[in-house]
């Protein structure tokens, strides 16, 4: 399977790479703008239908959604966007955080498949699965707070 370079809005699921694709840009998200093409072709209309939402609204709207899921993830998340987003080394999160470079890599595992859990969020209370938090789903797993 190859990793496509650029996702519509429509086309966003929150699998995981659709989710690497938008921590990737949460630069351009945050300014209200959806990441441009790498072709740099842009799409003048043509016969879609009108948005009754403003240009900027659904860059916003996966930007809060991406921070916030990341933020439920606490450390993880921040060692995952640290990764993803700002081009930090897995190796340097390690040093840093006083971690093994296994640990951190299997956090970030952890981390990325929590905040990719589809619309089905693991936090959401549905008739078929109790929410959960992030600390729950990472004591299931029977992976320790921390590891040295």
């Amino acid at each position: 399977m190859t990793r496509k370079d650029y996702y519509s809005p429509g086309e966003i699921r929150f699998t995981r790479a659709e989710t690497v694709w938008l921590i990737q840009n949460l630069t351009t998200l945050r300014s209200g703008q959806w990441p441009p093409e790498a072709s740099g072709y842009t799409d003048t209309g043509g016969r879609r239908g009108r948005s009754h939402k403003a240009p900027f609204q659904t860059a916003a709207e996966y930007y809060a959604e991406i921070t916030d899921r990341l933020e439920k993830c606490g450390r993880d998340g921040l060692m995952l966007e640290a990764v993803e987003c700002w081009g930090k080394s897995e190796e340097s999160m390690a040093k840093y955080f006083g971690l093994t470079d296994w640990f951190v890599k299997k956090s970030l595992k952890r981390a990325l498949n929590y905040v990719a859990s589809g619309p089905a969020r693991r936090w959401h209370n549905t008739r078929k699965r109790k929410g959960q938090t992030y600390e729950q789903y990472r004591t299931r797993k029977n992976i320790p707070a921390s590891s040295k």
